[in-house]
């Protein structure tokens, strides 16, 4: 008797589900964060690459590889990521997208992020590269 009263009882069977579901819910709410973090950071990079192209093209305070880092690293904590100044290469004249003669500035950003293990597109570095045509 008692175990027909048992199986009839649904008392706890809202805990029970929201136990089986409430990981994958959160899994999920992370790595939408987290992606959008990544589409954050990889929007401010190419950015700060393209700004810093250009400063160095017009050459407004950007005449040296060591200054147009600096600027690129400023502008990138401007925006709220720490970019070395290391992980910035500049190219004085070279072609972009099939035109000659242009200013390009790649960087490199380690993306560090809470879950990168969990899922493999998130981890390594972030790549971005701006070009601007040279005015001098």
């Amino acid at each position: 008797m008692k175990a027909k009263r048992l199986a009839g009882d649904a008392r706890g069977a809202t805990a029970v589900e929201f136990a089986l579901l409430a990981p994958v819910f959160l899994l999920l709410l992370c790595g939408i964060v987290e992606v959008g973090r990544l589409l954050w950071a990889k929007q401010v990079l190419t950015e700060v690459a393209y700004s810093a192209a250009r400063c160095a093209a017009i050459g407004a305070g950007c005449k040296t590889a060591a200054e147009v880092q600096s600027f690129a690293a400023t502008r990138a904590i401007g925006w709220g990521l720490k970019l070395d100044a290391q992980r910035v290469s500049y190219t004085a004249s070279t072609t972009c997208d099939g035109n000659a003669g242009n200013a390009q500035v790649a960087l490199r950003y380690a993306f560090a992020s809470p879950i990168t293990g969990l899922i493999p597109g998130l981890a390594g570095d972030l790549e971005a590269r701006g070009c601007f045509p040279r005015l001098n």
